[in-house]
């Protein structure tokens, strides 16, 4: 299981340090860069973080970091491999794919007296929306 900390490095010339968060997974570390930066007073003694404004941004990114690896089995993937996987934005399906998807796991589930009435509902948004694919957000 992958672990998270905000974290900073080294100050920058201009007297900034960028702040990161760090993820380990299986002994290995690897640094994600963020676009914030913080002062040597926004720090404590031992260099933690304690803006709040910043540690909320990160504490809310390591959330969606940790709900998005939750949704996968990352017991056999590198640090390296998390952080990519992490990096890379979420493809969005449209929801008549994901509705598709329901109903193919409908009928492998034995489940296939229910599908008509997913495949209705289905074609009856597709026909209110006036196209085939689209998103949930629309």
């Amino acid at each position: 299981m992958a672990t998270f900390k905000a974290c900073v490095q080294k100050q920058r010339k201009d007297g900034f340090y960028p702040v990161y968060i760090r993820v380990t997974h299986q002994r290995a570390t690897v640094y994600i860069k963020t676009d914030k930066m913080v002062t040597k007073r926004e720090l404590t003694s031992t260099n933690e973080i304690k803006d709040t404004f910043v540690l909320g941004f990160c504490i809310k990114t390591i959330q969606d970091y940790q709900d998005r690896l939750n949704r996968q089995d990352t017991r056999q993937w590198t640090v390296k491999q998390i952080v990519d996987f992490l990096t890379t934005p979420e493809e969005v399906m449209p929801f008549s794919d994901y509705a598709r998807k329901y109903i193919d796991r409908l009928i492998d589930n034995g489940q296939e007296q229910n599908r008509p009435s997913v495949e209705q509902e289905l074609q009856m948004i597709a026909q209110q929306q006036e196209r085939e694919n689209w998103i949930m957000t629309e």
